[in-house]
């Protein structure tokens, strides 16, 4: 059997990046897939793979800045611009990497993984580690294979509950790494 293939996507924060690394750690051990993370430029992840030397792309996007002071303006104005760089490098390094899962962990990081991993039909799985999911978990979890959820609190605000899981090839894969 060929070596699986995961892309795991999150970060922005040490929430998100520290479960991505966990989740890639055990797959790796356990199974021996090939790992590779991708996250932003502006994270914690932009320090903390290439000191890691994991295998890694970051991309030039950023979170929406929700206050309203100059630098949160400037932000956003540059935000359609970088979904956009952003998206095409995804895009293209999916078209070559050619993953058999993408699993994503949360923050604006995961977003575009998640969204070209649907386009695609490629599986996706989101590990949500808080009792409130954020955005990016809310508005993927319905078509994921599975939410892994640390809180059974989580249930109520996504539309998947956690509980049904289809047997898949990748989900057990997943189950044996991170159960």
């Amino acid at each position: 059997m060929d070596k699986l293939k995961f892309i795991i996507a999150g970060g922005g924060t040490g929430g998100h990046l520290f479960p991505a690394l966990a989740i890639g750690e055990e797959l790796n051990d356990r199974t021996g897939a090939d790992i590779h993370y991708i996250g932003s430029k502006y994270g914690i992840e932009a320090e903390k793979l290439p000191e890691s030397n994991l295998k890694h792309t970051l991309l030039p996007i950023r979170g929406l800045q929700r206050g309203f002071s100059v630098s949160s303006i400037s932000i956003n104005l540059l935000l359609p611009w970088r979904l956009l760089m952003s998206r095409i490098k995804t895009k293209s390094f999916v078209d070559e990497y050619q993953p058999d899962a993408v699993i994503g962990t949360g923050g604006y990081a995961s977003a575009l993984p998640l969204y070209i991993a649907r386009r695609k039909n490629i599986p996706y799985f989101i590990q949500e580690q808080n009792s409130y999911p954020g955005m990016t978990t809310r508005y993927f979890a319905e078509n994921a294979e599975t939410v892994f959820t640390a809180y059974e609190e989580v249930e109520k605000h996504i539309k998947k509950k956690t509980s049904f899981r289809r047997e898949t090839r990748f989900e057990k894969t997943l189950l044996l790494g991170i159960a």
